[in-house]
C-alpha cells in the first residue's frame, strides 16, 4: 500500500473513532448527575411519577419520542399554570423567555442549558437502529442534576453500565401495571360482527385499516375512529378524543402500531387483525416488545375499562400472541450513536471529490465504537444523499438535508427534497404556494394519500427552515397551510374509503 494511501487510511480511522462519545460533552462530565430510571409495562404510571418531579423543578426539560407527546406535556404544564415552551424540529412556541420548562422532541433537546431536572421518555428507543443516537446524545449530554428515564425494564442493565462508566449515580424505580390485562384463549374466528364498543382493532397498513373500518361499520353498525402513523399527530389526537368520548358515536378504534405510544386511549379490548407486517420487501412477525406494548393498551387506570383483554381476529395468530405476552424480557445490548456534524465535516473534508453517500459508507466501514454502542444505520441518509448529490451546498448544510425526517420509500418525498435543496442552494425564499396543492374535495379515496403527502411536505419545509442556514422565513404560510390541511383532513380521515 502506498504511504500516502496508508496515511489517509490512518487519518480516516482516527476521525471516525467513536469509542468515547462521553467526551463529546465535557461540561456534563464535570457534573455529578443523578440518573433515576422509572421502568415498567404500559399503564404502570412510570412516566407520571417523572412528570410530577418535573413540575416541581426550578428548571427542566421533557424529551419525548413524538411531536404529539411534546405537545401533550406542553399543553399540560401550561394548563396547570407552569410556564413551558415547546421545541420540536418543526415548531417553536415560546410562552415566555423566562419559562422554567421546555417540552421537546428528543432530537431537539437543548444540551447547552444547565437544568435541575430532565425527563427522557421511552428510553428503550436508545437501541433503535435509526433514531437511537438521539436518546444516547440526550443521556450523555444533558446538563441536568437529575435525569429521569422512563421506559421498559429491558433498558436497565445497559443504562446502568453506561452511567456507571460515567460516574453518574443510578437509581431504579420499578412499577407494576395499575390495571390487569389478560390474553383471551379464543379469537374472533374472523367474525367482525363480534367487534364491540371499546375495542381497538390493530392493522399494519392504511389499506387494511380502512378496509376493516368499512367492514366493521357495515357488519356491526358501529362507527369507527382511525389512527395510524401517516396521519398528522393533531388528527390522531382528534380521532383518539372521539374514541374516548362516551357520547361520540365512534366507539371502535381501527389503528396501526401507532397506538403503542403517544395517545391516551380508553380501550377495553385489543384485537390484532394479524401479527405480521410488511417492511417494504417482505412480511415478518411483529417484534415481541411491540406486541407487548400494543397489547398493554387494553385497560386503562381511571376509566370505565380498568381491566383489559387482548386477542386476535383469526385463530392462526393466537398462539403467537400468547408466546409474545408470556416471553421474558430481553435486555437491550447496545445504544445507538451518530457522528456529530463537526465530526462528520472533518471526515468528509478528507475526500473532497467523493459522493456524499460514498463518504457515509466509508464512515460506516471505518468507524470504531465502544462495547456499549453501535453506529446507527445510514441507509436512508445515503438514499437522500444520492437524490441531492448534484445540488451544490456546503457539507454542513448537506448534513442537515440528509438527516431530515423524510420517507425514502416515497418518490414524491424525495422529489420534494430535491426541490427544497435546489431552492436552498440557489438562495431562494421558497414559497409553498408554488408547490402545495390541496384538493377541493377531500372526501374521496384519492384525496387522503395526497393530504398525507402534503402534510409531510409542510413538516419537512418547516424542519429545514429551522435546521438550515436558509433565509426561508415564511413559516406563517406553512402554518396556514397546515390549518387548511387539517380542515380537509377530518372528513377525509373519518369518511373516505
Amino acid at each position: 500500500m502506498p504511504a500516502s494511501i496508508k496515511e489517509q487510511y490512518t487519518d480516516l480511522r482516527k476521525l471516525s473513532d467513536l469509542r468515547f462519545p462521553s467526551e463529546w460533552f465535557p461540561e456534563a462530565r464535570q457534573m455529578q448527575r443523578k440518573i433515576i430510571l422509572h421502568v415498567g409495562p404500559t399503564n404502570s404510571g412510570k412516566t407520571y411519577h417523572a412528570i410530577q418531579r418535573l413540575q416541581k423543578a426550578a428548571s427542566g426539560i421533557y424529551c419525548g419520542p413524538l411531536r404529539l407527546l411534546a405537545h401533550e406535556i406542553y399543553d399540560k404544564m401550561n394548563a396547570q399554570g407552569i410556564a413551558c415552551n415547546l421545541l420540536t424540529g418543526e415548531e417553536r412556541r415560546e410562552v415566555s423567555s423566562t419559562a422554567p420548562l421546555t417540552s421537546s422532541t428528543v432530537e431537539m433537546a437543548n444540551l447547552a442549558k444547565p437544568l435541575e431536572v430532565a425527563v427522557i421518555d421511552e428510553i428503550q428507543l436508545i437501541a433503535d437502529s435509526q433514531r437511537g443516537w438521539a436518546w444516547t446524545q440526550a443521556l450523555l449530554g444533558l446538563k441536568a442534576k437529575e435525569i429521569h428515564l422512563c421506559g421498559e425494564a429491558s433498558a436497565v442493565p445497559l443504562i446502568k453500565s453506561i452511567c456507571e462508566a460515567l460516574g453518574d449515580e443510578v437509581t431504579v424505580n420499578e412499577y407494576e401495571r395499575l390495571t390487569p390485562v389478560s390474553a383471551s384463549f379464543m379469537s374472533l374466528d374472523g367474525d367482525l360482527t363480534r367487534v364491540e364498543p371499546g375495542d381497538a382493532v390493530v392493522a399494519f397498513s392504511r389499506n387494511d385499516i380502512f378496509s376493516l373500518k368499512q367492514e366493521i361499520e357495515k357488519e356491526t353498525g358501529l362507527q369507527c375512529a382511525v389512527a395510524y402513523g401517516a396521519l398528522p399527530p393533531e388528527i390522531r389526537a382528534l380521532q383518539a378524543k372521539k374514541f374516548n368520548d362516551p357520547d361520540d358515536p365512534a366507539c371502535v378504534l381501527v389503528a396501526s402500531d401507532a397506538i403503542g405510544m403517544g395517545l391516551n386511549l380508553n380501550i377495553k379490548r385489543v384485537i390484532f387483525s394479524r401479527t405480521a407486517k410488511f417492511d417494504g420487501k417482505h412480511f415478518s412477525s411483529v417484534p415481541v416488545p411491540q406486541i407487548k406494548q400494543i397489547a398493554g393498551r387494553a385497560g386503562r387506570f381511571g376509566t370505565a375499562f380498568e381491566s383489559g383483554e387482548v386477542t386476535t381476529l383469526y385463530p392462526k395468530d393466537l398462539s403467537f400472541l400468547h408466546e409474545c405476552l408470556d416471553s421474558p424480557i430481553e435486555n437491550l445490548k447496545l445504544a445507538g450513536l451518530q457522528p456529530t456534524v463537526d465530526i462528520f465535516e472533518v471526515f468528509a473534508l478528507q475526500m473532497p471529490n467523493e459522493k456524499y453517500s460514498t463518504i457515509l459508507q466509508k464512515f460506516e466501514d471505518l468507524a470504531s465504537v465502544d462495547g456499549h454502542f453501535f453506529l446507527c444505520n445510514f441507509k436512508d441518509q445515503k438514499i437522500v444523499a444520492d437524490a441531492i448529490e448534484d445540488i451544490r451546498m456546503p457539507i454542513r448544510d448537506r448534513y442537515v438535508f440528509v438527516t431530515a425526517p423524510v420517507s425514502t420509500r416515497n418518490d414524491m418525498s424525495l422529489e420534494i427534497m430535491q426541490t427544497f435543496a435546489r431552492a436552498h442552494s440557489d438562495g431562494q425564499d421558497l414559497d409553498l404556494a408554488d408547490i402545495v396543492q390541496l384538493p377541493l374535495d377531500a372526501t374521496n379515496s384519492e384525496a387522503l394519500p395526497l393530504l398525507e403527502n402534503t402534510h409531510k411536505m409542510i413538516m419537512l419545509y418547516m424542519w429545514l427552515g429551522y435546521g438550515t442556514l436558509s433565509a426561508w422565513s415564511r413559516h406563517f404560510f406553512a402554518h396556514s397551510r397546515i390549518f387548511l390541511c387539517f380542515f380537509f383532513y377530518c372528513p377525509a380521515a373519518c369518511d373516505s374509503h
